[in-house]
């Protein structure tokens, strides 16, 4: 009796899949899918890119805190298409996938806009024009087929009208009793329409022509000053370290010190965007955690704002402390000494007041100061473990190659350093992590509401 013959057959073998030029008429397959959720994925992380760039141009703290949220579900909409890419044929996105130079070439144009109204006009034109793509090609989809690509998009469109129509009547009724303004606005639109026309496949069409850039200076994004809200005035930096330390503010000596610390975190969500924007080519997942890390201090001064106006105060009442920006002298180090001092130094370190802070609030029966610190606690657990994770690649990317623990104690000396301490004081509490902690930051007067 003759042996069956054997059937090898190779799982791994599915090349065909990736072969762009077999059509199948008009129906879209799988490897077709990935080409478009690509295409709509630069897109939408340049979308990210460009609204954290413009937070520190905004003067208005509460448009900062809009910004640094768009941005923020930008990259969460980068996760759902991410994660539908890598499972269809093509080439998936890796790890130092980069936006394509016909991207990123028509974005570095249009985000040097000369307003902030202008600015904003632009965003809403991009993201209309950005959800028009998705329309045309959840159209092409089959229901069936192509199911798991739908569900992502259900999951994107829920940001639709909140990103679509951000600041429609700001934009509506710009400059209407400036003739001059109005004009540079409209021409300014004109141009970014045409942008988007390239971008979209214009420039594939005979006869199309990039338009000319309006000559304009820009104003963001990451201006060398932050624009600053002057409903909070900024702290004498010549008298005191830290807003925090300045006696003058109404809640110095009271546990309510806490929650002005918290209402002050906008200042470190102002510097994280600086970083966002102007660090480049890193992993993917860096901008994801930076964007969720950045978006958390925005929370975290939203709560405190708003319970610090609930007891009463007004924002005037303190003084805030100013935003580190980039500067060209020490690009290099502002970054990672920055991001490894926020993350390895203060937001540690901060964890001995909250959880103090958590029961005292709760004995004088202020039971929502006491929750902000606890889920202040349970973001913040989060952003330590974004620092170990990062710190060390931030210093790599600099050309800088050092360890995830020597960038802690490097982060701890040069944070004791700024605040005047000598060499022999500080080697004298590295060591000691609660020791430490009582020098780097100040205490809070635990029994006094």
């Amino acid at each position: 009796m003759a042996k069956p013959k054997a059937i090898v057959v190779d799982v791994n073998d599915l090349g065909f899949l990736d072969n762009e030029n077999d059509r199948t008429g008009s129906f879209v397959r799988p490897v077709d899918t990935a080409n478009m959720l690509k295409d709509i994925y630069w897109i939408e992380f340049e979308l990210s890119r460009m609204t954290m760039g413009w937070m520190s141009a905004a003067a208005d703290w509460g448009l900062k805190g809009e910004l640094v949220r768009m941005a923020y579900l930008h990259t969460e909409h980068m996760k759902h298409l991410r994660e539908r890419i890598n499972e269809l044929p093509g080439a998936a996105l890796s790890d130092r996938s980069w936006t394509p130079n016909e991207v990123s070439n028509v974005f570095a144009s249009i985000v040097l806009a000369p307003a902030f109204l202008e600015f904003a006009a632009t965003y809403r034109i991009f993201v209309n024009k950005l959800y028009d793509k998705y329309d045309r090609m959840v159209e092409k989809l089959d229901p069936i087929l192509d199911a798991p690509t739908l569900d992502k998009w259900r999951a994107i469109e829920m940001d639709r009208t909140q990103l679509s129509t951000w600041l429609s009547n700001e934009i509506r009724f710009a400059y209407v009793d400036d003739s001059e303004g109005r004009a540079r606005f409209e021409t300014w639109c004109r141009f970014v329409k045409r942008m988007w026309d390239g971008l979209d496949g214009g420039d594939r069409l005979e006869g199309f022509a990039w338009p000319e850039m309006p000559a304009v200076t820009p104003a963001g994004p990451v201006p060398v000053v932050p624009a600053h809200d002057p409903n909070y005035p900024h702290v004498d930096l010549t008298k005191y370290k830290s807003a925090m330390f300045d006696p003058a503010s109404p809640t110095y000596d009271s546990v309510k010190h806490m929650v002005f610390i918290n209402a002050s975190e906008m200042s470190a969500s102002e510097s994280l965007t600086y970083l966002y924007y102007g660090i480049q080519k890193m992993p993917m997942d860096f901008y994801h955690d930076i964007a969720r890390h950045t978006w958390d201090e925005i929370r975290h001064s939203q709560m405190g704002v708003r319970r610090l106006k609930q007891m009463g105060y007004d924002t005037r009442d303190f003084s805030w402390h100013p935003s580190t920006a980039l500067t060209p002298d020490n690009l290099e180090r502002t970054f990672p000494e920055f991001y490894s001092s926020l993350t390895m130094v203060m937001e540690p370190c901060s964890f001995i007041k909250k959880r103090k802070s958590i029961e005292a609030f709760k004995q004088f029966g202020d039971y929502l100061s006491s929750l902000q610190s606890e889920y202040d606690i349970a973001d913040e657990r989060l952003h330590v473990n974004f620092g170990k994770k990062w710190g060390a690649k931030l210093f790599e990317q600099m050309n800088d190659f050092v360890t995830a623990n020597s960038v802690a104690e490097k982060a701890k000396q040069l944070h004791l350093r700024k605040m005047g301490y000598t060499e022999e004081e500080i080697n004298s509490v590295l060591g000691s992590f609660p020791e430490f902690c009582g020098f780097a930051t100040l205490d809070l007067t635990y029994d006094r509401y």
